[in-house]
């Protein structure tokens, strides 16, 4: 008991020290959510002489609390508790979820004392991940205590796979069709608020309306086919369906159903490696849950639509497939996945290596060196798909997509800043310049990634390091990337899309994991020489008869609430936030009359460019122009579309210009600079109100 007081007080220190402090609190949550919380907490929140808010918490008072709840819980137990396995008592049930609960707590301390007593590497660490370290104490501390509440009868038939009841599944899919429609409501929102921007978004649909007009796989942001900036043709799928619904909404849609089946694979596959539907429910669950998924769907700057997302469920399914040595299947969702990008190599080729190489590593531990003909036959799919990737991966970095680009380097080369700018440079600059290489692999940046990946999963994944290895080569890629960390701008992990492959090597490793402490379980405790005694120390703080369907819910429990801090989505704070710019009132529900009227303002522009015309525009209202005869882009970017000129193309018959959008200079004809002497342009009656501004050729 005086150790979990010791514990609860460290813990109370820490959370009264965090959120008084704004520069860390503001790592957490938004000002206002803090302020909230703090109150809750029994704290302050007064005004300093700037009149910026300033939060006051005692430990005290953090400290009461914690105990009330713990009291709450204690009974809990003692109501659901009478009698343990093993003849244990309440009492010594109790005993054990204090103990475990205080080194829950004191892990969680830790957090702060590294800020206190850490360097400045350290410090960047914790400044990045203080708010997962903080949900996951509280989520561990939960689960301790659900675990001791929850009987041995329970356990069992949750965890028996001969009780096969509707319920876990019925739970999963409406889960799943929440989560969907949440999701396209929230895309569908920003679209109908013209937030959306054209490039890496709407230009997806406008490929597939210039293939069904018979003006090729492009868009007309710049010249050439796409195929010279991602082998990517996944979404030409969709083109029946387009037929029906020519709408940017369709793939956003889309998006939204693929990204949430893949809990059906989860489901899968952690049912077959547990015995447990619920197990499966539960990483179903977490799926929808994990929070570095969610910036696939809605990125951090409002880029809602990537291909690279439809082929998450493929390559889910191209794992459960294989693992049920169904390989023809297997190999046409890896096409499938490759269809999506490119980057799906760099997964594929490891993935299957790790398969070939866990496959003989099995037969010859269990035949004695005698491969059998299952083993062999699953060996050399395993080889013949990862010499596959390896190879087109090669072929499309090097070959198919310089020759759409004239001969030049694919253009993400250049994303690894000082390390080089094509792929020869960054091979010479790792022959060359190691220490460079692995200086940057071995920063807090670095660390700070790989807690958010593994971290809200408990770190199940580093149970099974060779399958983990299958996420190596993508890993590194985004650890090596240097763009977007200047000034203020925000890493590109996991805010964008470029860790999308490795996510279903995540949640594959951990639940092979969950399902190897399952077999385990039941087949009895290690009883090797000296090994119990070595860590006898230990088992006090580990939970009793932790089945697989318990370890599941921890990982549930930790991506819901690493999602409170890390999600924009509802799971996150900031949805729910009147001063986050991400916030529901900033862009899904907005209460700005501006910011209504530029919406609505949206048709009347429309209206005014017959679909015949080839027109220039500035991004968000680009995503309504997209069916003109030709769509071009009006910004200071110098494009290939215009021979790298600044203007427009010459055969541009109209242009547009929305005033509002949070990148434009231009907020009135003054200030456009093809009004300016004589000049072949002439601007439109306004209709809109000043937020749009329509000029077209004499």
């Amino acid at each position: 008991m005086l150790g979990f007081l010791a514990a609860s007080w460290a813990w109370s220190w820490t959370l009264a020290e965090m959120f008084s402090d704004s520069q860390i609190a503001q790592q957490v949550w938004p000002s206002d959510i803090n302020a909230q919380v703090v109150e809750c907490l029994g704290g302050l929140i007064s005004q300093d002489a700037l009149g910026r808010s300033v939060a006051t918490l005692g430990i005290l008072d953090v400290w009461l609390r914690l105990l009330a709840a713990t009291g709450m819980v204690t009974l809990v137990v003692c109501i659901t508790r009478k009698q343990a396995s093993g003849g244990r008592t309440r009492h010594v049930l109790i005993e054990d979820a204090l103990r475990q609960s205080s080194a829950v707590l004191l892990v969680g301390a830790g957090s702060w004392l590294l800020w206190l007593a850490g360097s400045e590497t350290v410090r960047q660490f914790v400044s990045g991940s203080v708010g997962l370290w903080l949900t996951m104490t509280s989520a561990c501390f939960l689960w301790v205590w659900i675990n001791a509440a929850c009987c041995d009868d329970q356990r069992r038939q949750l965890t028996s796979e001969s009780v096969c009841t509707r319920a876990p599944i019925t739970i999963l899919l409406l889960s799943i069709a929440g989560w969907v429609t949440v999701s396209y409501w929230m895309n569908a929102c920003l679209y109908d608020q013209l937030l959306i921007p054209h490039g890496d978004s709407a230009m997806y649909e406008e490929h597939l309306w210039n293939i069904r007009h018979g003006k090729g796989f492009r868009s007309y942001l710049d010249q050439g086919l796409f195929l010279g900036e991602h082998i990517q043709v996944i979404h030409l799928l969709l083109l029946p369906l387009h037929m029906i619904w020519p709408s940017h909404l369709l793939l956003e849609l889309a998006e939204s159903i693929a990204l949430g089946s893949c809990a059906i694979p989860v489901f899968m596959m952690t049912r077959r490696h547990t015995g447990s539907q619920w197990a499966g429910v539960f990483m179903g669950l977490a799926w929808l849950a994990f929070f570095p998924m969610h910036y696939l769907d809605i990125a951090i700057d409002q880029k809602t639509f990537r291909p690279i997302a439809l082929g998450l469920p493929f390559l889910f399914w191209t794992i459960d497939l294989f693992e049920r040595r169904r390989y023809r299947s297997a190999a046409i969702c890896l096409l499938l996945t490759l269809s999506a990008k490119e980057d799906y190599a760099l997964i594929a080729f490891p993935l299957m290596a790790v398969f070939a190489f866990e496959t003989l590593w099995q037969s010859r531990r269990g035949e004695q060196g005698q491969c059998p003909s299952e083993h062999r036959t699953t060996f050399r799919w395993a080889v013949a798909m990862a010499l596959f990737s390896a190879l087109y991966l090669a072929a499309v970095v090097l070959v198919i997509i310089p020759a759409f680009r004239s001969g030049d380097h694919v253009h993400y080369s250049r994303y690894f800043g000082d390390l080089g700018s094509s792929p020869a440079d960054l091979v010479r600059t790792f022959l060359t310049q190691p220490g460079k290489v692995f200086g940057q692999l071995l920063s807090a940046q670095t660390a700070v990634y790989l807690f958010v990946f593994i971290g809200p999963m408990v770190f199940w994944p580093l149970r099974k390091p060779r399958l983990l290895l299958a996420g190596g080569l993508t890993f590194s890629m985004l650890a090596l990337l240097q763009f977007g960390t200047d000034g203020n701008d925000l890493p590109p992990v996991p805010f964008h899309h470029f860790h999308a492959p490795l996510l279903p090597i995540l949640f594959w490793t951990a639940i092979v994991a969950i399902g190897i402490t399952e077999n385990r379980q039941h087949s009895g405790p290690d009883n090797k020489p000296g090994r119990r005694s070595r860590i006898r120390w230990l088992t006090q703080y580990v939970p009793r008869n932790v089945t697989a369907t318990s370890s599941a819910l921890l990982i549930m429990l930790c991506c819901i609430g690493t999602a409170v801090t890390g999600s924009l989505t509802p799971y996150g704070a900031a949805f729910w936030s009147t001063e986050s710019p991400f916030g529901r009132q900033a862009l899904y529900q907005p209460v700005s009359p501006d910011q209504q009227q530029r919406a609505l303002m949206a048709s009347r522009v429309v209206e005014q460019i017959p679909l015949s015309a080839r027109v220039a525009s500035t991004d968000f209202i680009h995503t309504r122009l997209t069916h003109c005869e030709r769509s071009y882009d009006y910004s200071k970017y110098l494009r290939a579309v215009n021979n790298f000129q600044p203007g427009v193309p010459p055969d541009t018959e109209y242009i547009v210009i929305d005033t509002g959008h949070r990148y434009s200079d231009i907020r009135s004809a003054a200030d456009v600079p093809e009004l300016q002497g004589n000049t072949n342009w002439e601007l439109l009656p306004g209709t809109t109100n000043g937020y749009f501004l329509v000029l077209r050729r004499k």
